[in-house]
């Protein structure tokens, strides 16, 4: 039976990287967290590293019904007051040139997925109320060469969460919707990444954030009034304005892809 005064949290695809940093520190702060992923196994061990009110399930975003479960599941724990839809891939490379398979995933998991999720914790928390934080990207805001379709999947989430949150407005539901967009993490989907051309620009700025630092900013999130935030709040200004006058963003963009593939070759 749950715990009447037990809150808890579940983060998708946390079996590693940013969404394990946000389970850890969801945990911290007193939640017992549902942390899934595709890999069970995998989840599962993740989970013994986060702490005794952390355990993992095998989950595959792409299926609407098994959110639903997940989130009964959780709600069994104690009152389900945080959802974080933190699944997703990346593909790299001329959007031409992608295969359809690829595109379809990247679609379903991205989008789709962070949909089905958005909608089942909604139906569990309607009643009283909670966060969903929803993990875009920095790339939401404006063109990304070499990273086309994962740009649009990332502007697809931050436009369905500010939606959604003018939904739940007009419904008078009392669930906060959040989308963080975070430049560049150190992450595996992110290194995996060092010598595929289409992916330079991720190579072109500064220093990748860590996990830890950004999961930190999406616990500020979901406490703030803001609806999207961008990790570092700077370069939220930079893509912008690419974003306003496109023309001129994208020859600078060129300029930064040159410096990416530079420090590409340097790594190999």
């Amino acid at each position: 039976m749950p715990n009447g005064s037990a809150t808890t949290a579940v983060v998708t695809g946390a079996a590693r990287g940013l969404g394990l940093a946000i389970a850890k520190q969801l945990h911290d702060r007193g939640h017992a967290v549902l942390m899934t992923d595709l890999d069970g196994d995998t989840v599962q061990e993740a989970a013994r590293t986060v702490g005794p009110n952390a355990w993992g399930r095998a989950q595959d975003v792409r299926v609407a019904d098994g959110h639903n479960e997940i989130a009964a599941e959780a709600a069994s724990r104690g009152k389900l007051s945080v959802w974080v839809n933190n699944a997703g891939i990346l593909i790299a490379g001329d959007s031409w040139a992608q295969e359809a398979s690829r595109v379809q995933a990247l679609l379903d998991i991205n989008v789709a997925g962070m949909m089905y999720g958005s909608a089942a914790a909604v139906k569990a928390m309607s009643g009283s109320g909670g966060a969903i934080l929803n993990v875009a990207s920095l790339s939401a805001f404006g063109p990304v060469p070499g990273l086309a379709a994962y740009a649009a999947s990332k502007a697809a989430v931050k436009s369905f969460t500010t939606s959604l949150q003018g939904e739940l407005n007009g419904a008078g539901i009392k669930i906060k919707a959040r989308a963080l967009c975070p430049d560049v993490v150190n992450t595996a989907m992110v290194t995996e990444q060092a010598q595929e051309p289409g992916a330079a620009l991720l190579f072109s700025g500064p220093k990748p954030l860590t996990t830890e630092e950004v999961a930190a900013r999406a616990m500020d999130l979901i406490e703030s009034r803001q609806l999207v935030r961008v990790v570092p709040r700077y370069r939220g200004v930079l893509i912008r304005g690419a974003d306003i006058a496109p023309a001129l963003g994208l020859k600078l963009l060129a300029g930064f892809k040159t410096v990416g593939l530079r420090r590409q070759r340097a790594s190999r």
